[in-house]
């Protein structure tokens, strides 16, 4: 039996949330008074047109065009216009120790009449300075993985774009329920640097936006994701050059319990991620790059056809990484991105006719990804609330380790995104 072993770290509660700067770059959205409230929103979408897709509807993940386009298929030559995502939001200042809010969102729901719907995506109450340079937030709220502030959404800028990789392969959710602890627990405040070393730890029910059965009253009692085991997260960060610099790592852990593969003796099952980032914006341009891995502690069973007195259980790996950029054009006015990923959901696997792997992390584990978009940001107001992008977006899939039943092929989609936001 092959193991792993880790030190499961003890995380606090807690995680510092800003609602739409938080995950958005693009935008800054100014404190409301004490008693006093805000309401904003935003919306971004496309006219995208898929001339070329994978030819087995293949993509792990959050792929957005998945299915679509293969050859001689009915959506061959596939288009549409579409808004991808709305959110409206409202934050509200009870006094100067308390504050809350609320976000409703559109991401491609719809109702039992086909019509699109809103669903509640966070609802979180702060209490600032629990203690010093410390908040606390108790509710559903973005999680530190990626969706934070000094995290790589808000570095990479363009998530009207796509997601950022972890959010884009399904490594952890975007929210969750829990309670959360942020701060900082250093800084050197000069002129020159601004520099701080801030955290943000939190403790999940790892359900998403999920809620938990039976605890809302609806629902089956079993669920094994949501109904006993709790996920633990912790990013920390360090800023400096007047937050022009980031470095941060990222770190999260769940234990799911036993598993039983030939023997009454249930084997120990546990996933951990590890993340490491770094990204430099400038005014004129911006740079940056993270890398993670998530490991599952004999999450893969390794069946062999011609031996099996050999099947064991191993520790399932995905792995990836991700480099963006930016640089302008015309000042206020035109900007010029980029991005590539590759992607491994399962480092483990080889093709091979005397053997079959089973992944309990990533079930579709038999090839690789490589995504890659590039495209201008027109703003044709100086507000720059208003973004017009012109951009290919593409995703290439690789059949791991030699050949397969399934030859490799691609998604590419040209597309003109736009993204809009409106506050009072």
């Amino acid at each position: 039996m092959k193991t792993r072993k880790y030190t499961k770290f003890i995380l606090g509660i807690g995680i510092y949330l800003l609602s739409y700067n938080a995950i958005y770059a693009q935008q800054s959205t100014p404190t409301p008074q004490p008693g006093s409230g805000q309401l904003w929103g935003l919306a971004f979408g496309d006219y995208a047109y898929v001339p070329h897709g994978d030819s087995a509807g293949r993509g792990n993940g959050n792929v957005q065009y998945k299915g679509l386009g293969s050859k001689g298929s009915p959506t061959q030559n596939a288009n549409a216009i579409e808004i991808r995502r709305a959110y409206l939001g409202y934050d509200y200042v009870i006094n100067s120790k308390f504050a809350t809010t609320a976000l409703l969102a559109y991401e491609g729901n719809y109702d039992a009449n086909n019509n699109r719907t809103l669903y509640l995506k966070n609802i979180y109450l702060t209490w600032k300075n629990i203690f010093k340079n410390t908040d606390l937030i108790i509710g559903q709220q973005f999680t530190p993985s990626f969706a934070t502030t000094n995290n790589i959404d808000a570095l990479w800028g363009y998530r009207s774009i796509e997601r950022s990789l972890l959010d884009l392969r399904k490594v952890d959710a975007s929210t969750d329920m829990g309670v959360t602890l942020a701060g900082r627990i250093w800084s050197a405040d000069t002129s020159a640097l601004s520099s701080f070393i801030g955290y943000r730890a939190m403790v999940g029910d790892n359900s998403g936006n999920t809620p938990v059965p039976v605890f809302t009253g609806a629902g089956t009692p079993q669920n094994n994701t949501t109904d006993k085991d709790k996920k633990y997260r912790l990013n920390v960060y360090y800023s400096s050059i007047k937050n022009k610099l980031t470095l941060g790592v990222y770190a999260d852990f769940i234990n799911d319990g036993a598993i039983f593969y030939k023997t009454a003796k249930g084997y120990q099952n546990s996933t951990a991620t590890f993340k490491a980032y770094a990204a430099y914006n400038a005014k004129q341009f911006g740079i940056g790059a993270e890398y993670f891995e998530q490991i599952n502690t004999n999450g893969e069973v390794e069946a062999f056809k011609t031996d099996p007195t050999s099947n064991d259980t191993v520790s399932a790996v995905q792995a990836g990484f991700s480099v963006f950029g930016h640089a302008t054009l015309i000042p206020n006015k035109l900007n010029f991105f980029a991005r590539y990923d590759f992607y491994n959901p399962d480092t483990k696997y080889k093709y091979t006719t005397s053997e079959t792997f089973t992944n309990r992390l990533v079930p579709q584990n038999t090839y690789t990804e490589t995504f890659i978009t590039a495209g201008l940001d027109w703003t044709p107001t100086e507000d720059k609330k208003v973004h017009i992008m012109p951009n290919i977006w593409y995703d290439g899939i690789t059949n791991g380790y030699g050949s397969d039943k399934l030859k490799s092929d691609y998604y590419l989609v040209p597309r003109i995104t736009f993204y809009f936001i409106f506050k009072q």
